[in-house]
């Protein structure tokens, strides 16, 4: 009998020594956080001002193949559209992919999703994010010199600070 509680004692105290309830150290966080950064309001205006200046939606803001919305999509769309009720602007949609259908389905969406929000269906067209872009001489010098790289000599002497620009 000792030799049976000897030998099972050792295994029961490990057995629930072992069955830990705490919380994983490394899950990942849930739901929001309660305490919100100071600079948060500072990264959400400069994210703002990049989504005005752009006002633009992808492929990869829907399912591939199909109309329907992303996660990512959906939530840069609610957005654009807070956006454009303070601001007024119009988004643009940039397909990839050359099915005209799916295109047209897609356009559709935004369209929808806008008329919920009480916008106009014409503030959707098809076309490149806004911007200045480049211009053509830029370009071609690009393609130009595309894969080469000419250091410039400067004999030796680094000019560093408000003398490199001449001032």
């Amino acid at each position: 009998m000792k030799r049976i509680l000897a030998y099972n004692v050792p295994w029961v105290i490990l057995l629930c020594a072992c069955n830990s309830t705490s919380p994983r150290l490394n899950a990942p966080p849930h739901g929001c956080a309660e305490a919100r950064h100071d600079m948060q309001a500072m990264y959400t205006h400069m994210s703002d001002n990049a989504l005005l200046a752009d006002m633009n939606l992808s492929d990869v803001d829907f399912i591939p193949q199909r109309p329907i919305l992303s996660a990512r999509g959906e939530e840069r769309l609610c957005r654009m559209v807070a956006l454009m009720q303070e601001y007024g602007g119009e988004i643009r949609y940039t397909a990839e992919d050359g099915d005209r259908d799916l295109i047209d389905r897609r356009i559709e969406v935004i369209i929808d999703f806008l008329a919920e929000a009480g916008l106009p269906a014409h503030a959707v067209r098809e076309g490149l994010p806004g911007g200045r872009g480049m211009e053509a001489r830029e370009a071609m010098l690009i393609k130009a010199t595309q894969g080469t790289y000419t250091p410039e000599q400067s004999g030796g002497l680094e000019i560093s600070g408000p003398a490199q620009y001449g001032k």
